[in-house]
């Protein structure tokens, strides 16, 4: 079973622009937006994603040359 965080690099890796938490939600299939914030800030910790918060909420984009099994 492919975890979360694989899911949301792989989305994030397809989008041709940076995803809010709700559009990462839906796209992987995460039940509770939390869950999905939760995720997307430990990969962003972990310099696997890149992110930024906005005034609303965040929005996160996966670098070029990045990849899923580091």
């Amino acid at each position: 079973m492919e975890s979360y965080k694989q899911k949301i690099l792989g989305c994030l890796k397809e989008a041709a622009l940076p995803l809010g938490v709700e559009n990462i939600r839906v796209a992987c299939n995460i039940g509770n937006w939390n869950t999905a914030l939760k995720h997307c800030l430990e990969l962003l910790f972990q310099g696997k994603i890149r992110g930024q918060k906005t005034s609303k909420s965040w929005v996160f984009w996966a670098e070029e040359g990045v990849s899923e099994n580091e």
